[in-house]
């Protein structure tokens, strides 16, 4: 963060400075608005009006013009602050509008998928009560059937037995005709 601010304020100052802030004095000031010593070491009097270093118009015009780019850099660095403090209470907004609403979707998907599998099971009931039903009422038939089928083969077999005696009947009659036509009807 640091760097930054002092990166802006470096940067206006050097914006101020080409723009000619300090006139044509510019380059025989020094990077603190005094007088530099010249290629002999000596102080040239009439650029900063003290051969010392002492506080001339152009000096308090330099740190008139510093403070005001500090003024400057403290409105816009203000400016950015309230902005990233309006974007993260929008963000902040958004982000419990969305877990509002996800937590109204969670909620209601919940209920759905209650409702579903409450009629999912109430339906399966249903099918394995019928299904159940139907399984006895087929078993019933199954045993009546068997039932019926036990009583057939009984009437089966004694009419098979009934058969035997009558065509061992017929045999016997047969004979017994023939007997009595033979020794009846003698020839």
């Amino acid at each position: 963060y640091q760097r930054r601010v002092h990166g802006i304020y470096f940067r206006k100052m050097q914006q101020k400075g080409s723009q000619g802030s300090l006139g044509g004095t510019k380059s025989k000031l020094g990077s603190r608005g005094m007088a530099s010593p010249d290629e002999g070491g000596n102080i040239p009097l009439g650029t900063t009006g003290s051969a010392f270093g002492g506080a001339t118009s152009q000096s308090t015009a330099n740190l008139k013009g510093k403070l005001a780019g500090l003024e400057d850099l403290i409105k816009s660095l203000e400016e950015e602050l309230n902005m990233h403090k309006t974007a993260v209470g929008q963000l902040r907004s958004d982000k419990e509008m969305i877990e509002s609403i996800l937590t109204l979707k969670t909620q209601e998907v919940k209920k759905t998928l209650t409702n579903e599998l409450y009629r999912v099971e109430e339906e399966m009931k249903k099918h394995f009560a019928h299904q159940k039903a139907e399984n006895s009422r087929l078993q019933q038939q199954i045993t009546q059937l068997k039932s019926e089928k036990t009583v057939l083969q009984q009437q089966l077999v004694g009419l098979q037995r009934k058969i035997e005696e009558l065509e061992q009947q017929v045999g016997k009659d047969e004979q017994q005709f023939v007997q009595y036509y033979y020794d009846n009807h003698k020839f």
